[in-house]
């Protein structure tokens, strides 16, 4: 007769001080062993899964830590929670000269820089690679990074001769033909379509990646038509469905969601459409793009000129090549994060942006609630209830072509503006103005926090903005905006406004003036907040 194991007869509670002290992957495979040890189980991991979910994040059991335990890794979420917060750095980990190049991607402490051009330089952690990928004679190379997963480097290239225009799937590392992709290029779109394409240029837009998928957006005869190429299997397909309406942009909210910004027929009206897409797959073999919900972003005055705006979404998609000794992986849920909106105005000699975050899993949740047609839902109807108008400003003094709003990361903005301006402020003169870089942190944990620093009369760096954004109607809106997302603010120090800003989950890159001495272009600092 068999006699259960002496290990289970001990009390509960010294069995979860036992299973305390081992690792996270270790402790996963105990659970799957009976029923009484996976309970146990259950009590240990669940402070952590319960910070976990306090920060809108959610556990990855997959990638569970062979060296970390579990109130080790609840011990280090919180204090890189609390880090990321107060935006006080623990180290500077890398410096270097960019050579006159624009800083386009961040991905887990892999820093890109493009020139004009080419690729040029690729900096990870405190060393720099140096791998360089030559444009060919007769060539424009559009670089499209911000989606980049794993080590792929995606670039969408276009031939003056024959104006065909065609992917190249590349190693982000050694800037080499990626080794998992069916072919080093796929050919797209070309004018003299001998392959079937359209004979029709690419939309502005440009190239999202969504997983193995590579997007782009071109018009077609009677509708937008979104064209997708895996890059692992070398498939593409052409999806009919999106309304003919000018496109500004466009971006995956999650493996289903597609959101695409449109210009309406009166010229100071904006229309913000969700549509649903179904991937070519064995069970759908063409895929299928299905309207399902139209919102109205907020209405401008007529006389009020608006350029092709933009749309950021967090890069919670990505795909992620986790190695054995890597921390345990804590990912959003596909649903969360912040959208943020950016669209600029121009009124006679004045220039301004008009700056929307939206909270993702609340307009995923009046998608599932709605399923109209082209038919509008106004900015008042939903508008407040999920959004925060985070900046209207005169666009940002600088030298070169950068973006004012720059990144999203999960729950965090980056923008670059000029300094000790207000959310209702329309501008300010340029004497009392210098560029300047933003973090708004919309994370409800960190707006907690920061309310109990404020109640607590701590002080803290950044500033809680809890109140009503409200626009008043004058020179740049004919209605009034008001909105309540609450976030934290921080203003990151010695800023160049030459280069972008990039965060990820535990860090944030961005141009600096050095601490002692002249200030000198092209310098960057990345800073850890794990």
């Amino acid at each position: 007769m068999s006699h259960t194991s002496h290990f289970l007869h001990l009390p509960d509670d010294v069995l979860a001080y036992l299973l305390d002290f081992a690792p996270m992957n270790d402790l996963e495979s105990v659970s799957k062993t009976c029923n009484p040890l996976r309970a146990i189980c259950g009590i240990v991991r669940a402070p952590y899964l319960h910070e976990l979910k306090q920060e809108g994040l959610e556990y990855n059991a997959t990638s569970a830590s062979p060296t970390v335990s579990f109130p080790q890794a609840l011990a280090s979420l919180r204090c890189r929670e609390n880090r990321w917060r107060t935006m006080r750095p623990i180290m500077s980990s890398c410096r270097a000269t960019l050579n006159d190049s624009d800083f386009t991607s961040y991905y887990q402490k892999v820093a890109l820089y493009v020139s004009r051009q080419v690729v040029s330089t690729v900096v990870h952690g405190d060393t720099s690679e140096r791998a360089t990928y030559h444009g060919q004679a007769g060539e424009v190379t559009s670089l499209h990074a911000a989606d980049v997963p794993q080590d792929l480097l995606v670039l969408l290239r276009t031939h003056i001769g024959t104006n065909m225009s065609y992917l190249s799937f590349l190693s982000l590392r050694e800037m080499s033909p990626h080794s998992e992709a069916a072919s080093p290029t796929r050919v797209l779109v070309t004018s003299i379509s001998p392959m079937g394409y359209f004979a029709t240029p690419l939309n502005a837009c440009g190239l999202r990646i969504l997983g193995p998928w590579c997007a782009i957006l071109t018009t077609g005869p009677h509708s937008n038509v979104l064209m997708l190429c895996n890059w692992k299997t070398g498939a593409s397909f052409k999806l009919a469905g999106i309304l003919s309406d000018r496109v500004d942009d466009f971006n995956f909210m999650n493996d289903r969601a597609l959101a695409v910004i449109h210009g309406a027929s009166n010229p100071s009206r904006l229309i913000l459409r969700l549509y649903d897409v179904i991937f070519p797959s064995q069970l759908c073999p063409s895929g299928l793009v299905a309207l399902r919900l139209s919102l109205q972003l907020p209405r401008i005055e007529a006389r009020v000129s608006i350029s092709p705006s933009r749309l950021l979404l967090p890069r919670t998609l990505q795909e992620q090549s986790l190695r054995p000794h890597q921390r345990p992986c804590e990912v959003f849920p596909p649903n969360s994060g912040i959208m943020a909106l950016s669209i600029p105005l121009a009124t006679g000699g004045g220039k301004a942006r008009l700056d929307i975050a939206i909270d993702v899993s609340m307009l995923l949740s009046v998608v599932r609630g709605n399923n109209a047609a082209d038919c509008p839902l106004l900015w008042s109807e939903w508008g407040p209830k999920m959004s925060r108008v985070f900046l209207i400003n005169e666009a940002l003094r600088a030298t070169g072509d950068v973006e004012p709003l720059q990144d999203v990361e999960g729950y965090r903005v980056a923008y670059s503006t000029n300094a000790d301006v207000q959310d209702t402020c329309i501008g300010v003169s340029e004497e009392l103005s210098c560029p300047a870089a933003f973090v708004l942190d919309f994370s409800p944990a960190s707006v907690r926090w920061a309310r109990g620093e404020v109640e607590a009369r701590r002080g803290m760096r950044g500033a809680l903005v809890t109140e009503a954004s409200v626009l008043r109607p004058g020179r740049l809106l004919a209605e009034e905006v008001v909105s309540y997302l609450p976030y934290t603010r921080t203003m990151l120090d010695g800023y160049l406004p030459q280069h972008q800003i990039r965060l990820s989950r535990d860090e944030v890159v961005y141009p600096v003036n050095p601490l002692q001495g002249p200030p000198l272009p092209n310098l960057h600092n990345v800073y850890s907040f794990a």
